[in-house]
């Protein structure tokens, strides 16, 4: 006698239907020489390596293996290249994926631009000789034996240029601490994740790279996974960047109010241009839960629907800008619901 019980779905098979029903709406935002296939593949192997990104709100997992695929690094853990990790973000209030890429990702992407022709990152110990001479030609002595180094005393990065000059960029241990309390890889208790807890030796190679970074002559690719991993690390604000020249690892450099988040609220007044006569006041559409905990993107996308048929142009454009980080989720998550709620912007 066969049971009439349903088999309950995997939550990996369950995630492999999603990726399958969106297979539409990723073509259109996958760079030419990714396949829809293989990036479903990247994805499902980066979930396979790490089940807790499971536990990820949708949206965020698929923009950050998105973003691996434009910049064209890789998730496999023995290359070295990029990670995603599981991260509680606390304006949210949800476990969100967060794309990293590592040093080696980033000295790849550094020498693809063609201006540098070599470039390596190094660990100074207690027991090295370690010297520094300034001036006109300035060059880093370092030498150590194979063991018995004594303990982590700073970093380097140092690269080589088309046109032969050789720079390099030193940082502190005191320096490079300071860049890991600040480091938003972190769950919801506040416990550090990810490379910082695994990788503590590779994240300070990584520290210096990223670094002296902003002396080189990089692509745009690489500008672009600088920037990421600077918003990752909670540095500044995704809005705040304007692509000038910014020391991501300085922050006595940075002012105070610029390094601050801003409050979807203070985002609305600082976009407003002119100002409104009279302050608006828009009400955040949150997103529920569907049954299976996942965040119903089409429910959130109907009910705003009804929201914003009802308000004024100039009410629609400040619910836009309010809603624009949910706006990106929906689009990815809830293609279909969501361009109808889009329509009614135009």
């Amino acid at each position: 006698m066969q049971s009439n019980e349903m088999v309950p779905v995997k939550p990996m098979d369950r995630f492999k239907q999603e990726l399958a029903m969106r297979e539409g709406h990723l073509r259109s935002l996958l760079p030419q020489a990714m396949t829809v296939d293989k990036f479903q593949g990247i994805v499902v192997a980066a979930v396979a390596d790490n089940m807790d990104l499971l536990d990820c709100d949708r949206g965020s997992l698929l923009k950050a293996c998105l973003s691996a695929a434009e910049l064209g690094l890789s998730l496999n853990k023995s290359m070295g290249e990029a990670d995603i990790l599981k991260v509680w973000d606390g304006r949210l209030k949800k476990n969100v994926a967060q794309f990293r890429p590592r040093y080696k990702g980033l000295m790849k992407l550094a020498l693809q631009a063609g201006e540098v022709l070599k470039i390596e990152s190094r660990l100074v110990y207690s027991k090295d000789v370690f010297e520094v001479e300034e001036g006109i030609e300035s060059r880093i002595i370092h030498k150590h034996g194979l063991s018995d180094r004594g303990e982590k005393i700073g970093a380097y990065c140092v690269w080589k240029l088309k046109n032969g000059e050789t720079q390099f960029e030193i940082m502190s241990k005191e320096e490079i601490l300071a860049i890991r309390d600040r480091s938003s890889s972190k769950t919801k208790d506040g416990t550090v994740v990810g490379p910082w807890k695994t990788d503590e030796a590779e994240m300070w190679r990584k520290t210096v790279v990223r670094r002296a970074s902003k002396y080189m002559p990089l692509s745009t690719e690489a500008q672009r996974a600088v920037m990421a991993d600077n918003q990752a690390e909670g540095i500044i604000d995704g809005d705040e960047y304007n692509g000038s020249e910014m020391d991501i690892t300085d922050f006595d450099d940075v002012p105070a109010a610029e390094a601050q988040v801003q409050t979807l609220e203070e985002k609305i007044v600082a976009k407003a241009t002119p100002a409104p006569k009279t302050k608006l006041h828009i009400d955040i559409l949150e997103a529920g839960d569907d049954d299976e905990g996942m965040t119903d993107w089409d429910g959130w996308a109907i009910s705003a629907c009804e929201i914003v048929a009802s308000l004024s142009p100039e009410e629609r454009e400040a619910w836009r800008v309010l809603h624009e980080a949910m706006l990106e989720e929906a689009e990815l998550m809830a293609p279909r619901n969501t361009t109808k709620l889009m329509k009614l912007f135009q």
